[in-house]
């Protein structure tokens, strides 16, 4: 993926709607770098990177089984995380609270979905 891709990846990432419940949300790219959207105070950089690794490695494993994933979704104790991945291998992951009065599951579908389906203009 080229760079001036990510630039545009990360602009959308950085202008998409808000979703009510979210932490954080971030794109972790082909290259293995990530941005996020977000001030990440709560979730350290080394958390964040081990999260997007654990993504990246099921989304890989499960494609090698012939079981390829058009949605991943994590819960633990207090935050749920969301995954998408597209054909080029940028995924947008997206922490929310998991108490589901606090989130927009609409919203978060909506986020997902157009990221996955995300047409960049070529540069």
């Amino acid at each position: 993926m080229s760079e001036a891709i990510q630039d545009q990846t990360t602009r959308w990432l950085r202008t998409a709607p808000s979703v009510r419940g979210t932490l954080v949300r971030g794109i972790r790219f082909a290259d293995e770098t990530f941005v996020t959207d977000v001030d990440a105070r709560d979730f350290p950089v080394s958390a964040l990177e081990t999260a997007w690794r654990l993504v990246a490695d099921t989304f890989a494993v499960l494609r090698a089984q012939h079981l390829p994933p058009t949605r991943l979704t994590w819960v633990y104790e207090r935050t749920v995380l969301h995954c998408v991945q597209r054909a080029d291998g940028a995924i947008l992951g997206v922490f929310v609270a998991k108490k589901s009065a606090e989130t927009d599951p609409a919203g978060l579908d909506r986020l997902l979905s157009e990221f996955q389906t995300l047409v960049l203009p070529a540069v």
